[in-house]
């Protein structure tokens, strides 16, 4: 009897190699992504509440000056609204300055409440426990942008140039003026003022041969006439539109600079230096020193 055949079962050959897992090589670059998406959500959030901000602060700062205003009886916030005798004021709207005050209020609590929001958005917490350094910079960066933007702010300063009085930027360059971001309000002061300059002397028949009516005998360092050019020395042709014909003794100058100052204007005035007639931009306005232009102007005969 023919013995019966065993059967073996043939096991594929298996080669064991090692290789790595494909997922993991996406895993880098998906991470990045994400983590750009998050940063730029949370960009836009802090962004969003900083734009309310700046709006809660521009109508609080609207609100005192007009509490503070005339029409008000100058009250702002803290003035009583009610005679000795405990009636209300007849001389202000009472009801007007009252819901001027509830509004301002109501502001400081929003303001509040806004500014706890941007700081949490600021210190989210990423949900990966390893950010890139890209995201890290780029946080990092907007961090230091918001806090500049909220930090305090100098004090305007005028500007010779624009003839303007002109505040600071977050970032150090100057707000409101043509080129302004190209320029530093720190050092403003130091910036050379643009003075247009005519050589053309005074034998020549152009306006009507104006003859000097004023002369400059004392110019202040550092004073609106200081950066506008002036010298000690110079004979005045014209003053805006005044000159040796309607000056009226000098009184329609003393007129004139306060308003100018008041109204934030700039005026052109002619010199004659050397033989050489030039056209300077003056700006007066209240400096640290005495008067409005920082110069002594006194008249100026012929003769002299």
């Amino acid at each position: 009897m023919t013995p019966a055949l065993k059967t073996q079962e043939v096991k594929p050959m298996v080669h064991h190699h090692h290789h790595r897992p494909i997922t993991k090589t996406t895993t880098s670059t998906t991470t990045i992504m994400e983590q750009s998406s998050t940063t730029k959500s949370s960009k836009d959030a802090a962004l969003a509440l900083d734009k309310k901000r700046q709006s809660l602060e521009i109508e609080a700062e609207a609100i005192l000056l007009e509490l503070k205003s005339e029409e008000h009886g100058k009250v702002g916030m803290d003035q009583p609204l009610v005679d000795a005798e405990g009636y209300p004021r007849g001389d202000i709207d009472v009801y007007r300055v009252r819901t001027l005050r509830s509004r301002w209020n109501q502001i400081q609590t929003d303001h509040k409440e806004i500014m706890e929001q941007i700081e949490s958005q600021l210190l989210k917490p990423t949900n990966f426990t390893t950010v890139s350094p890209l995201v890290k910079t780029t946080l990092k960066e907007e961090g230091l942008e918001l806090q500049a933007r909220q930090g305090p702010k100098p004090k305007p300063k005028f500007d010779p140039k624009s003839g303007k009085w002109v505040v600071m930027n977050w970032d150090g360059s100057i707000a409101g003026v043509e080129d302004g971001d190209k320029r530093s309000f720190e050092n403003l002061e130091k910036e050379e003022p643009v003075v247009e300059m005519d050589t053309t002397t005074t034998n020549d028949d152009d306006e009507e041969n104006l003859i000097p009516f004023a002369k400059i005998d004392f110019v202040a360092p550092n004073s609106p006439a200081s950066q506008a050019c002036m010298e000690e020395g110079d004979l005045v042709l014209r003053f805006g539109d005044i000159d040796y014909r309607n000056h009226n003794n000098l009184t329609a100058l003393g007129a004139l600079v306060p308003r100018l100052a008041e109204s934030n204007e700039s005026v052109e005035v002619q010199v004659f230096r050397q033989s050489s007639k030039l056209f300077l931009k003056l700006s007066p306005r209240p400096w640290h020193g005495r008067g409005l232009l920082g110069c002594h102007i006194v008249k100026y005969e012929v003769d002299e």
